[in-house]
């Protein structure tokens, strides 16, 4: 932007976050069960008093994983 304005160049920034684009596809069946197996495998590790972890599939198995 400091080189554009140096030259009086009219330039504008636009960040695209990533993210957004990784699934623009309405969930069929798996989504919606995988992503209850997270959520309730995040509730158990709460429940049972675990901090500083989050859940995943480790060689298609859930997994709470150290963060």
């Amino acid at each position: 932007m400091k080189y554009c304005k140096g030259k009086k160049l009219f330039a504008t920034l636009k960040y695209i976050d990533p993210t957004y684009m990784i699934r623009t596809v309405a969930a069929n069946s798996y989504d919606v069960r995988m992503c209850s197996q997270l959520a309730a495998a995040a509730v158990h590790g709460g429940m049972a008093g675990f901090t500083g972890f989050m859940v995943g599939h480790v060689n298609n198995a859930l997994a709470m994983i150290p963060v």
